[in-house]
């Protein structure tokens, strides 16, 4: 018998108990019986990423995008996952079409996330553009200290990648 979504609310009770490789079997049935339905896919990048396995998360991501290609939480998703690969210019682009396409529902989440992105890229102006749309008093959890978590580290950190990059920098003549 096809699994149902209700059957997806017990990936997360299987994760809780780290039974990773059921809950990952678990999608993958929901998205043999549901090829067009986002949920078994971004259930399953969700499981992989827990698993450490980012790259076979992506695969998942991309059919996400391409099932709801005007959910900007698809994309955030997406550039999260390609943000913990160090895809800093993927993680851009699909943070600009999450801006394009958000009501306000991930407000500063996204230049927050941006400014890293292009600062990490050398986009400094672009970066520090990001930083003032981040108000003072938000805080980004969830990243473990790879990203910066409010608007006062994000500036910190483009300050020190701009003085590192002015200091690799070869002598003008």
């Amino acid at each position: 018998m096809p699994l149902s979504l209700q059957n997806l609310n017990e990936v997360g009770v299987l994760c809780a108990a780290g039974r990773l490789a059921e809950a990952l079997s678990l999608c993958g049935e929901f998205v043999a019986d549901h090829p067009d339905l986002p949920h078994g896919y971004h259930l399953r990048a969700a499981v992989r990423v827990l698993m450490g396995e980012e790259r076979l998360a992506l695969a998942d991501r991309d059919k996400v995008v391409s099932l709801c290609p005007r959910l900007p939480g698809a994309y955030m998703a997406r550039a999260e996952d390609q943000l913990r690969l160090g895809d800093f210019a993927a993680a851009c682009a699909d943070l600009d079409r999450a801006a394009k396409l958000d009501d306000g529902h991930y407000g500063p989440m996204i230049p927050l996330l941006r400014g890293y992105c292009r600062a990490r890229l050398g986009r400094f102006e672009e970066a520090e553009a990001d930083c003032a749309l981040v108000p003072e008093d938000y805080l980004l959890p969830g990243f473990g200290g790879a990203v910066p978590g409010h608007a006062r580290a994000l500036s910190a950190e483009i300050a020190a990648l701009k003085m590192q990059a002015s200091e690799n920098r070869p002598e003008q003549m």
